[in-house]
């Protein structure tokens, strides 16, 4: 059964432009593609609002895996859409004051409980991805601009594991950048509840692995992980950077950091 559940006011201004049920949503084509696989595709479009158009994105969800269909059963004790998933992780980011993309609305269409497509529509984020930055303005940006942007992004490690919640694929490019201030994005696979050890490790080493060298060298990795276990023993600084640095290895083991 289609459903589609809006956040506060949305529902109107969508329906101004025909966008209404979920098969509305779901094959709207007036925009673009910026991303495209066979399980989800991402369209970048825009609406003309009273002040200005304002920019949205839309991942659509195509025949989910069974993996990622267990993972929301593991993670909120039901079944629910990808869609509906993305929906309620980044509210809860929201909630706990972390910045993310903002919810606008998500539609399911399942079949007895099994999900057969959903999609997502969140407002377009300011800023730009940290690696667009890092790629056009590291190279001019002073010591300290550097040093305080990796403080920033240790801190927020840490106010996303002290909110009990793991982002496994915390890489790089998942962060935006705007003013110095940090969001996260690609929230699927946001674990909730968790403060396990080997998922915060996960999490520091999915990060050190999108940290390429030519931008970041030693101090600023020594940096980024004394500032994140600040309140750490010296002994459990050592076993902690010890786990990041083999899963990381890992990481690139599997496959190479995509250039920026």
């Amino acid at each position: 059964m289609p459903t589609v559940t809006f956040a506060k006011d949305w529902q109107a201004v969508f329906k101004r432009f025909d966008l209404e049920t979920f098969q509305d949503f779901f094959e709207y084509s007036k925009g673009s593609l910026v991303n495209k696989n066979t399980k989800r595709d991402v369209l970048a479009f825009s609406l003309p609002l009273e002040h200005g158009n304002k920019e949205f994105f839309m991942k659509r969800f195509h025949k989910p895996h069974i993996k990622d269909m267990l993972f929301t059963l593991t993670n909120f004790g039901r079944f629910c859409s990808q869609a509906e998933c993305e929906w309620n992780n980044a509210n809860i980011l929201l909630e706990n004051g972390i910045d993310t993309y903002k919810p606008v609305c998500f539609g399911s269409d399942t079949t007895c409980g099994i999900e057969r497509g959903s999609f997502f529509v969140t407002g377009k984020l300011p800023g730009q991805p940290l690696t667009d930055f890092v790629a056009h303005c590291w190279a001019d940006s002073d010591q300290s601009q550097k040093q305080q942007i990796i403080i920033s992004i240790a801190k927020l490690v840490g106010k996303i594991h002290n909110a009990k919640l793991s982002l496994p694929d915390f890489y790089l490019w998942h962060i935006f950048i705007d003013q110095n201030s940090l969001a996260v994005i690609d929230l699927h696979r946001m674990r909730i509840n968790t403060s396990s050890r080997q998922q915060r490790i996960r999490n520091l080493a999915a990060l050190d692995f999108s940290m390429l060298d030519e931008y970041f060298d030693e101090p600023s990795r020594k940096l980024l992980m004394e500032t994140y276990l600040s309140e750490y023993s010296q002994n459990d600084k050592k076993a902690f950077c010890r786990g990041v640095r083999l899963r990381s290895d890992k990481l690139a083991a599997r496959r190479e950091c995509p250039k920026y």
